[in-house]
């Protein structure tokens, strides 16, 4: 698999991983760079993506499927979370990604305009 994404569920819990295989291009390789290391297990580490990557990743699953799902879990990242997003890095690529419009969409949509 050279990309994509598959989830595994927890059948006891119904607690949902999603995993995502990182691209190779430069935003791909920028991920990897930015993951954070979070404790999964007691002993055990594992590794999620920074919530603008989550974003960015989210704007492409919208551009590549028209899903409303994927801005409306951005705009709720964003109302929860807001001052812990870089929302400069998400600009960027937003733009380099071609991507700024839908972007832009939600950024208004949850702040009016204002980032």
């Amino acid at each position: 698999m050279t990309r994509g994404q598959f989830n595994v569920i927890h059948p006891t819990s119904g607690n949902k991983v999603d995993f995502m295989v990182a691209r190779n291009d430069p935003w791909g390789r920028m991920q990897l760079t930015r993951r954070i290391r979070r404790p999964i297990l007691p002993d055990q580490d594992g590794f999620v993506a920074a919530p603008e990557d989550v974003i960015i990743a989210k704007l492409w699953y919208f551009h590549e499927g028209g899903s409303d799902k994927h801005l409306r879990d951005i705009a709720g990242m964003l109302q929860t979370s807001s001052e812990l997003i870089d929302m400069q890095y998400v600009d960027q690529w937003a733009q380099k990604l071609g991507f700024a419009d839908h972007w832009r969409e939600v950024v208004e949509r949850v702040h009016g305009g204002s980032k």
